[in-house]
């Protein structure tokens, strides 16, 4: 039977990506910081834990052919979208990554999918915009 860990499996995407996989007959474990709130919770195990601590990683990615890290700091728009996070935010989300990846090939896992989704309030977009890396960019 293949075997799948969903990170970020109490979200609304991770929580769907779950049932899809339990429909294609995957055994499938979910981790997140927080239960599902969607009502989209199928899971065969399910793990309240925290990708930032390596040992979590570890721990969840064991025994799994493939690992689906939607895994991020989210907080809420009220967090979000003010600005005043921005770095917390990239820095614990870079390190749910770095921790799935680095456990996911020590554990000799065939196949990781990862995401990366960067939200910035509109006034920090525009004056982030203005910057010489930017410009080159867009």
């Amino acid at each position: 039977m293949k075997t799948a860990l969903v990170c970020g499996g109490g979200g609304f995407i991770g929580g769907h990506l779950i049932n899809r996989l339990k429909k294609e007959g995957y055994f499938v474990r979910g981790i997140d910081l927080k239960e599902n709130e969607y009502g989209n919770d199928k899971a065969d195990e399910f793990v309240i834990g925290d990708l930032r601590d390596p040992y979590v990683a570890e721990k969840v990615v064991k025994g799994m052919n493939e690992v689906y890290q939607l895994a991020a700091d989210m907080g809420g728009a009220g967090y979000i979208f003010t600005g005043d996070h921005d770095a917390a935010v990239m820095h614990n989300s870079a390190l749910c990554n770095l921790n799935v990846l680095d456990a996911a090939e020590k554990a000799g896992v065939q196949k990781i999918f990862y995401s990366l989704i960067l939200s910035f309030a509109e006034s920090r977009l525009i004056r982030l915009r203005q910057g010489p890396f930017l410009r080159m960019c867009m």
